[in-house]
């Protein structure tokens, strides 16, 4: 209730107006203050339109005054769409839905439930009173007995029907009575239905304008009627490809059908409308050559015989094909629209074509005898590409310059990735990082070169030894953030002609560590084995850092310093540490907590630890307060 509180007096606070009126001779200014409910309604809709029905509680608002209720009762645009997601309800969630409904039923236009949540039977029965209603999504199976519960919703016009073994063709001349205004229908899992009942239904509806269909979709292969289903799916593809409803047709979702190569050619050739296709476990398919003038999405998966994908369609936008192809051998994409392609080699594919003059999204898995050069060649007329997914492929070294990818400026690498070194060389370069699912256990050396990077966040890769990253700037380097496992690093270099944002390596134990740059605003080596000597080394090459963290990096010893806009310096929890000097004018706050036995030196003088020293706050090697790794760190009690 914290926001149905703080909008009245924010709207109080703002609604004072200041007046200069004159009056004999004299002037003086007036203040006149507005009350909320000397608003005009239509400021006080715009308010409440900002509420969401049932989660932000709006009925609650009707309780206010009598003004706000009238607002709600006859406001439509408050109540007309409903987006129901049961999962993170409470009781009196519950209980708000069906005040909805009661209440305000006869505004709501459009009713989304939550896929695969539950639809309660009280819940349920409330639905008839949404008299207006348009659209219609529930997670439900379709039977007659809930056709007859909804046949009062004369006015739907867009439906997604589940029918199961349920929904019979009766049923459909059913929905067909009950529904005459429908002009969107999705088909979806509808495994008892008949290639003549689909026709008779379609051809029923006046207005009908798209038409989705997914057959098999979830279908039981345990179930004795699943082969029959099998079956009766082609003839319903082939019965509406020949038919007069053919343009209707823009989502089409095979999965289990007995079709042929040919077969899909003609019928894809004839779906003049078709915007979607996806195709999953049809058995009988040995290769895949499409033309279509609609296609925008195309989605394969587990098609195990297929040998081949050839595709040509110049309005595809988005391609996936997933696990499960295990004899596709050759891929070729003809679509100048294609902006994003995600594909799964299977560990089988040789050769992949793709041209398009839009590409900017690319993830390639599972490429083990991918041909290297065909693979660089495909990159290479694909110049637009902005971002590169890749996971296994078949050579030792994955080398990709500014010929190849000359506007490539996320490079990720999967858990399946199996280089053993990484090239990278690309101006436009802004993201570098690693997918966290698995570790890359084969990932040996990193060598980077581009202009301004915003991060590079390498998570998971045990084998690492070298790492060497030149640029103009950097905003963030992060190196084995969420392991607990130590990462031996023989070399770890970094060079940054303007500037290093945030530097920081978590449980690392470093031989050679070089960071080269002008200003570095953050370093922060937390829980690493860093002799003295590498160190100083590396601090030498980075003289202006604003926050230098060292906490638990226990085997330092010694520190030397003399870093002018030094500010803050962390080293909570290096216990060996014995001699700590420093000279850093702009210094304000040391931690030295769990530091025993510290001898601390500012600009040449000896300090005592337990006072102020010359306006530098000092946490004592008693006191057990930790710093953040931010600029400026905040401070908080560890355990």
């Amino acid at each position: 209730m914290k926001l149905l509180v703080n909008i009245p007096e924010m709207l109080i606070q703002s609604s004072s107006k200041q007046y200069t009126s004159q009056k004999y001779g004299k002037s003086k200014n007036v203040t006149v203050a507005f009350f909320i409910n000397d608003l005009p309604d239509e400021i006080l809709i715009r308010v409440f339109n900002f509420f969401r029905p049932i989660e932000d509680e709006l009925p609650l608002l009707a309780m206010v005054c009598r003004k706000w209720r009238r607002i709600l009762q006859t406001t439509s645009q408050l109540w007309r769409d409903l987006y129901i997601d049961p999962s993170g309800y409470q009781y009196y969630h519950f209980s708000m839905v069906c005040c909805v409904f009661r209440v305000y039923g006869f505004h709501v236009q459009r009713l989304t439930w939550y896929k695969n949540s539950p639809v309660y039977e009280s819940m349920f029965a409330l639905i008839p009173r949404l008299y207006n209603l348009r659209y219609l999504r529930l997670p439900i199976l379709w039977t007659r007995a809930v056709v007859e519960s909804l046949q009062n919703l004369n006015h739907l016009e867009h439906v997604q029907i589940n029918g199961g073994f349920a929904l019979t063709d009766g049923d459909l001349e059913l929905i067909a009575e009950s529904f005459p205004n429908l002009r969107d229908i999705s088909l979806n899992a509808c495994w008892r239905v008949t290639s003549h009942g689909v026709n008779r239904f379609l051809s029923s509806l006046k207005h009908l304008e798209t038409f989705k269909l997914k057959i098999n979709s979830g279908l039981p292969l345990n179930d004795l009627r699943s082969e029959t289903a099998m079956q009766e799916g082609w003839n319903i593809v082939h019965s509406i490809s020949e038919s007069a409803d053919v343009h209707h047709l823009s989502v089409l979702c095979l999965h289990f059908v007995p079709i042929e190569m040919d077969e899909l050619w003609t019928v894809v050739k004839r779906l003049t409308k078709l915007r979607k296709l996806s195709i999953s476990n049809c058995e009988h398919l040995h290769g895949i050559r499409l033309v279509s003038g609609s296609l925008q999405k195309f989605y394969l998966f587990n098609l195990w015989n297929v040998l081949f994908v050839s595709v040509n369609t110049p309005e595809l936008r988005h391609v996936t094909i997933d696990h499960g192809l295990e004899s596709m051998e050759h891929l070729e994409i003809f679509a100048p629209r294609l902006r994003k392609a995600t594909i799964d080699g299977s560990n089988v594919l040789r050769t992949i074509n793709v041209k398009s003059d839009k590409l900017c999204f690319l993830e390639l898995s599972n490429c083990e005898v991918l041909d290297m050069r065909n693979l660089r060649d495909a990159l290479r007329k694909n110049s637009n590409l902005v971002c590169l997914r890749v996971g296994c492929l078949s050579q030792d070294s994955l080398l990709l310059d500014e010929d190849v990818v000359p506007n490539l400026q996320e490079l990720c690498l999967l858990g399946d990735f199996s280089c053993e070194a990484v090239h990278l060389r690309s101006p436009c370069l802004r993201l570098f990082h690693t997918d966290a699912d698995n570790d890359i256990i084969t990932l040996n050396h990193i060598y980077i070169t581009a202009n301004h990077l915003c991060k590079v966040a390498l998570v998971g890769m045990p084998a690492l030894r070298t790492m060497t990253i030149q640029c103009v700037s950097v905003d963030a380097i992060e190196l084995n953030l969420c392991s607990d496992d130590q990462l031996q690093l023989d070399s770890c270099v970094i060079h940054a002609l303007g500037s290093i944002g945030f530097l920081r390596l978590f449980d690392c134990k470093v031989n050679l560590l070089s960071v080269s740059t002008p200003l570095a605003r953050t370093v922060v080596l937390y829980r690493c084995h860093v002799t003295d000597y590498a160190l100083q080394m590396a601090l030498h090459g980075c003289p202006n850092i604003n926050h230098l963290n060292l906490e638990k990096c226990r085997n330092i010893t010694k520190v030397s310093l003399q870093t002018p806009p030094l500010k803050f310096l962390n080293m909570f929890g290096c216990r060996d540490i014995h001699r700590l000097q420093l000279d850093c004018p702009q210094l304000l706050a040391i931690n030295l907590g769990q530091c025993p036995n510290v001898q601390l030196i500012l600009a040449g003088v000896e300090r005592e630890i337990t006072s102020m020293c010359d306006n530098v706050q000092i946490v004592t090697p008693s006191e057990n307060l930790r710093w953040s790794h931010d600029f400026p760190p905040e401070v908080y009690l560890c355990g």
